[in-house]
């Protein structure tokens, strides 16, 4: 859990005191139990910060889908490039395909430059930003220049998706490196007490037995 999804958790559950303070006070005695409970939880539920974690948790998970969708997305470009597709064709080929948030987010990206509302590096960098893709940020850079400069998209574009996957690598095996470390939380709160207890209980019975 981040430092400010932890920050919004404790905003809640101070939030969700203080309303269980104000329902259940003397003067809330004319409403049954049930009823405060009812309206105590829905007062909790729709409070700002537990929408906020919400919010948070949503987004948190469709930057991650994302993340993990971009390899796939540059390798489906790459091969309608080599196919003889231009990269708006190639791209199109994919938000077709595929139906999730990346899709959507380029899907849009595309009608924004397609009817000059934008053009294509701002609309590809206003996804980036919605989405909180550094990724898709360095996707739509390597994309402008390479049309720009006329350079080979299709060879830019699959050393980038090698280094996206690098990247995703690297993450997972850092998070398997943090798995023991986490371990050691339940392991010396719940195991080895439980194990102490198991051992030392029946020595400690005898003791006060024998004394």
């Amino acid at each position: 859990m981040s430092a400010a999804t932890l920050a919004l958790a404790v905003g809640a559950a101070l939030s969700a005191g203080c309303a269980c303070a104000a329902f259940l006070r003397g003067d809330r005695h004319d409403l049954p139990r049930r009823d405060r409970l009812d309206e105590l939880a829905r007062a909790v539920a729709s409070s700002d910060a537990a929408r906020r974690i919400k919010e948070g948790e949503a987004k948190a998970r469709t930057r991650k889908q994302c993340a993990e969708l971009m390899p796939v997305m540059i390798d489906v470009v790459t091969l309608g490039l080599a196919a003889g597709l231009s990269f708006d064709a190639s791209l199109a080929l994919y938000c077709e395909r595929y139906d999730d948030a990346l899709a959507e987010a380029l899907s849009q990206a595309m009608l924004s430059w397609r009817v000059g509302a934008a053009t294509r590096g701002e609309a590809l960098e206003k996804a980036a930003r919605d989405l909180g893709l550094a990724s898709l940020s360095r996707f739509g850079s390597v994309v402008c220049e390479a049309l720009a400069f006329g350079s080979p998209l299709a060879e830019s574009l699959e050393r980038q998706a090698q280094v996206i996957r690098d990247e995703q690598r690297s993450r997972v095996e850092e998070e398997i490196e943090r798995v023991p470390v986490k371990m050691l939380i339940p392991l010396g709160t719940l195991i080895v007490p439980a194990m102490l207890l198991a051992i030392l209980g029946p020595l400690l019975g005898s003791a006060l037995v024998l004394g």
